[in-house]
């Protein structure tokens, strides 16, 4: 599929949308295979109509460098499943960000806390990304792109280091390059891959899954698929396989363009990113970005609001636009006018 086919495949908008980080824009044939599923279930039964399904797992292995998927219902619900089932020894160093997702960052303090783990702040530059692997760390976390900052960090430098690396790709999946090679990968449908919401992953390197405790769960299967969620959107699953397939990295050089555009466009409203920083999403430093999301969405532009909550490094709210390869030079003109 064309990046020009992947934008007319897209329902219809009743605005412009300019909120991929938050959900992005899902096709009619993703649409149409969620709800597919949901007539099977009802026709068949919930579990006969899972087990026939195409959740497009292997396609999503495939883009994550064949780590193996399990699945969740969110992003943040994956980072703690999996790190709960780390093999981390007791003083073992975990290398972190202050740019973390607050939820992600919460869930691994309160693990490291129960489990004597020591929490190491990995160097970073004024715009967070790191500058330096610490020695003598057994496993470190971040995000490749902070939901609350359109900054890649250096993933290639990182791995470079030897020391297991955990990525949250919640926010980089579907705009900018994920290396494979990483020890594992956490991640949400509903963003840059415009998928359903309610569907999250893990994703394993296949070397280390044996190593993983199993959860304190009952469970129906053996390998990665032990950390399926139970109770899931099964349905949301088959859409996500329909958008993982829909999805080409052709779209990528469309998303960092425009990005780019809208970074020079709004230069004067405090435009945090660099122009040409390779990724899809542009925060502004505004007053009271809650007020101009809502007077925005009047006037039909779909922006967001991060709070200070989303991220212990930001110590003001940000309005975030993020751009995915739909958006249009009327719709930036019409955003910068508006601003």
């Amino acid at each position: 599929m064309t990046p020009q086919q992947w934008v007319a495949a897209r329902l219809p908008a009743g605005v412009a949308h300019l909120d991929a980080a938050a959900c992005g824009r899902v096709s009619a044939a993703a649409l149409d295979a969620e709800v597919a599923h949901l007539r099977d279930e009802a026709a068949r039964g919930g579990y006969v109509a899972e087990a026939d399904a195409d959740d497009g797992r292997d396609d999503l292995s495939a883009l994550l460098g064949g780590a193996l998927v399990a699945w969740s219902d969110s992003a943040a619900t994956a980072f703690s499943t999996l790190l709960a089932a780390w093999p981390l020894e007791r003083g073992a160093r975990v290398g972190t960000v202050t740019s973390d997702y607050g939820g992600n960052a919460l869930s691994l303090a309160a693990l490291a806390r129960a489990r004597g783990w020591e929490l190491v702040p990995l160097p970073v530059d004024p715009l967070g990304r790191v500058t330096d692997v610490p020695a003598g760390l057994d496993l470190v976390t971040f995000p490749q792109v902070a939901s609350q900052r359109g900054v890649a960090q250096p993933v290639q430098d990182v791995l470079g280091r030897g020391v297991p690396l955990v990525l949250d790709v919640a926010q980089s999946l579907g705009q900018t390059p994920v290396p494979p090679g990483c020890a594992a990968y956490v991640g949400t449908s509903r963003k840059w891959l415009c998928g359903p919401r309610g569907v999250g992953f893990l994703a394993v390197d296949p070397a280390l899954e044996p190593l993983l405790a199993s959860p304190p769960v009952l469970v129906r299967e053996g390998g990665v698929r032990r950390f399926d969620s139970q109770e899931a959107h099964v349905a949301g699953r088959a859409g996500l396989g329909v958008a993982v397939r829909e999805w080409s990295p052709d779209l990528l050089p469309l998303v960092h363009a425009r990005a780019a555009q809208v970074r020079t466009a709004l230069a004067a409203h405090g435009v945090v990113e660099p122009v040409d920083e390779p990724t899809g999403i542009t925060t502004l430093r505004v007053d009271d970005p809650v007020a101009a999301r809502a007077r925005l969405l009047d006037r039909g532009l779909l922006v967001s609001a991060v709070p200070t909550s989303r991220s212990a490094d930001l110590d003001a709210p940000v309005l975030r636009v993020s751009t995915h390869a739909w958006v249009t030079d009327a719709d930036v003109d019409a955003l910068a006018s508006a601003l």
